[in-house]
């Protein structure tokens, strides 16, 4: 236990919501993870999610959910997309975020915001959200005879999820398996740290895609922003992140309410993050060449720069992608940085007729 312990922190950057480091102690939500997935024997099945996903640290005890780990290293050059998808750039060692002039974040959100609630409700054409999303997610294990191995898997993500009770389909197409060090592939492969090969077409039954029951509770969003941000502090974001927080509120919401999001929603989420002292607002081009918003928060611990971007479509106001970076300091993990952590873009969003329907 006291080993696992000490590798956790050696892995984690701090959560911007606890006194991380603090007396040696990990944040009490780590603590209660951890202790409760070494009292298990068996694993737990992993609950179905949507949007971006999040990497794990594998330790000889369990799996540790985390919002920020440690990271790939640099040039990931090209990946030929699983299941005869096109072939996509895999991103450089971080997304290029190009600066605003003249003007505040505050003010660019602020005037988005005014944008997005003027524009006409979505359309409904049909009983299911579609959702096709390309990414990946660094897997890392800190208990191999090399010391920390990593993989990652790029993957492309299509679901179709019936608003009405949470029933669909999911499939997901690998590609080839990265390894920053390829010397350790085959420890990485030990560890489990491969997700996934081929294509896993599955189809599930009702409750497999309902929302978090942390943002079910707080059905249905406020649109003041006041009300809004009050809202969203019930809940424990991942990392600490307002950023990632506004995400999982607005893919909650589109869940809630047949596969869209009222402009109105969508424009407070804008304003409660215009309001943030600690965000950042960028341009920025995705992987797959499309114009984006990043919406950014960084963290520090010791000389590493912890860098989180949110991808919103500047039209729409909507969640399109994110990036988690590791600036700086590889904290002495023998990697390259800047890195990345983990990536995703949204290709597709909409709602059709089946589960046979793309838009």
């Amino acid at each position: 236990m006291k080993g696992d312990l000490r590798r956790v922190r050696e892995l984690m950057p701090p959560d911007p919501q606890a006194d991380f480091g603090q007396d040696g102690a990990l944040p009490a939500r780590a603590e209660r993870e951890l202790a409760a997935l070494l009292a298990t024997d068996a694993p737990t099945a992993p609950r179905a999610r949507t949007g971006l996903s999040r990497r794990r640290v594998l330790l000889a005890g369990g799996v540790v959910a985390t919002a920020t780990g440690v990271a790939a290293s640099g040039e990931l050059g090209r990946w030929l997309g699983a299941g005869g998808e096109a072939q996509a750039l895999v991103t450089p060692p971080v997304l290029t975020l190009r600066t605003i002039a003249g003007t505040s974040p505050h003010d660019v959100l602020a005037e988005l915001a005014e944008r997005v609630r003027g524009l006409a409700p979505d359309a409904v054409r049909g009983p299911y959200l579609y959702l096709k999303s390309w990414g990946w997610w660094l897997n890392s294990a800190g208990d191999v005879p090399g010391g920390v191995a990593n993989a990652a898997v790029p993957t492309v993500t299509e679901q179709w999820i019936r608003t009405s009770d949470g029933a669909g389909r999911e499939r997901q197409a690998y590609g080839e398996p990265y390894f920053p060090n390829p010397d350790q592939e085959r420890d990485a492969r030990a560890a489990g740290l491969v997700e996934g090969e081929g294509v896993r077409d599955e189809r599930h039954g009702p409750g497999y895609f309902a929302p978090d029951s942390d943002w079910q509770a707080l059905l249905p969003f406020s649109t003041d922003p006041d009300r809004l941000l009050a809202q969203l502090r019930k809940v424990n974001w991942e990392g600490g992140r307002l950023i990632w927080g506004v995400s999982a509120m607005l893919d909650a919401a589109g869940r809630a309410s047949g596969g869209t999001v009222e402009p109105a929603l969508r424009a407070a989420a804008l304003q409660v993050l215009a309001r943030r002292s600690d965000v950042q607002v960028s341009r920025t081009t995705t992987w797959h060449g499309r114009q984006a918003l990043a919406i950014t928060q960084e963290s520090r611990h010791r000389q590493a720069v912890f860098r989180d971007s949110l991808l919103l479509d500047p039209a729409t106001g909507y969640p399109v992608g994110g990036e988690e970076a590791l600036l700086g300091d590889p904290l002495s993990l023998g990697i390259a940085v800047p890195g990345t952590v983990t990536v995703s873009e949204t290709l597709a969003r909409g709602t059709v007729t089946n589960t046979r329907s793309t838009v």
